[in-house]
C-alpha cells in the first residue's frame, strides 16, 4: 500500500517495430507550356468567380473606366448636358487611378536591406548547404601582375577560399566554395582571361624564349568535399616546387599539388 500514491505514471511511448513508410509521391514536373496553360485556367476561374459574386451583389461592380477618348461612347447623351463638369470629374478620376498605381508600386518596392538580400540569393548559394565544391587549375605562367590581380580579386569577390601557388614553370590555383561562385570563377579562368596575351606582355618586358610552351590554363579536377581546407584565398610566391607543395601540405591537401604536377592534358577524357 505504500507504493500507491496520487501520482500518475505515463510510460514512454515506443514506436512499434516496422519498416519506415515509403516516401510520398513526387509531384510531376510540368513543361513551360503546361504551366502557362494552368495559369491561364486559374485566372479564368478567378475572373468567373468574381463576376458571379458581382451578380449576386456580394461585391460592388467596378466603376466604368471613363477617359476623354471614350467619353461619348460610355456616357452617351449625358456627356452633352454639362461637358465641363464631366471633363473635370474624368480628369480627377484618372489622376486618382494614376496615384493609386504609384502607391501600389511604392508598397511593393523592396527596402535596401531586402534588395541586398535578394542580390545575395541571386549571386551566392545558401550558406547552410553542407556540400563544398573544389576546382583545381593548372597554369603555365601566372607571374604577370594583371593576371594575378584578377585571379586574386575575383576569388575574394565570389567568396571563395583556397590559394594560388606561383612557381617557376608551373602555377596551381585551388578554389573552394558554392556552386554559383565556382561556376563564375571557372568562366573567368577558362574563358575571360586570355592567357596567351598575358604571356606575350611578359615576353615583351623580358627576353623572349622560343622553347617556352604556350601559356594556358586547364581544369585539372573538380569535385565536392565534406568541408573546406582553407580559411581564405591567398597568393603564394614560391622559389621551388618543394616550397609550393609545402603550402598544400600545411593545408592537409598535398594531393592537389600532385594532381596538378602529374596532369597531362592529352590523357584527359
Amino acid at each position: 500500500m505504500e507504493k500507491i500514491t496520487f501520482y500518475v505514471e505515463h510510460p514512454r511511448p515506443i514506436e512499434p517495430p516496422a519498416e519506415p513508410a515509403p516516401p510520398p509521391p513526387q509531384p510531376l514536373k510540368l513543361t513551360k507550356q503546361e504551366q502557362k496553360k494552368l495559369r491561364t485556367q486559374r485566372r479564368i476561374a478567378k475572373e468567373k468567380e468574381r463576376q458571379e459574386m458581382i451578380r449576386q451583389g456580394v461585391i460592388e461592380p467596378p466603376k466604368p473606366k471613363v477617359k476623354i477618348s471614350n467619353l461619348m461612347k460610355v456616357l452617351g447623351t449625358e456627356a452633352t448636358q454639362d461637358p465641363t463638369r464631366l471633363e473635370k470629374e474624368i480628369r480627377s478620376a484618372a489622376a486618382e487611378r494614376e496615384q493609386a498605381h504609384i502607391d501600389r508600386n511604392i508598397a511593393r518596392k523592396l527596402t535596401p536591406a531586402e534588395l541586398r538580400e535578394k542580390k545575395e540569393r541571386k549571386l551566392f548559394d545558401d550558406p547552410n548547404t553542407v556540400e563544398t565544391l573544389v576546382s583545381l587549375y593548372k597554369i603555365n605562367d601566372l607571374s604577370h601582375p594583371k593576371a594575378r590581380f584578377r585571379v586574386d580579386v575575383n576569388a575574394q569577390e565570389n567568396r571563395l577560399t583556397g590559394c594560388a601557388v606561383i612557381c617557376d614553370g608551373i602555377s596551381v590555383v585551388v578554389v573552394e566554395g558554392g556552386n554559383k561562385s565556382i561556376k563564375r570563377y571557372g568562366k573567368l579562368m577558362l574563358r575571360r582571361i586570355n592567357w596567351t596575351d598575358v604571356s606575350k606582355e611578359t615576353e615583351e618586358n623580358e627576353d623572349s624564349d622560343d622553347d617556352k610552351p604556350i601559356n594556358k590554363c586547364v581544369l585539372v579536377w573538380q569535385g565536392s568535399v565534406a568541408k573546406p581546407s582553407f580559411n581564405r584565398f591567398s597568393v603564394h610566391d614560391c622559389i621551388t616546387e618543394a616550397a609550393g607543395r609545402k603550402v598544400f601540405v600545411d593545408a592537409g591537401v598535398p594531393h592537389y599539388w600532385d594532381l596538378a604536377v602529374n596532369y597531362v592534358e592529352d590523357e584527359a577524357v
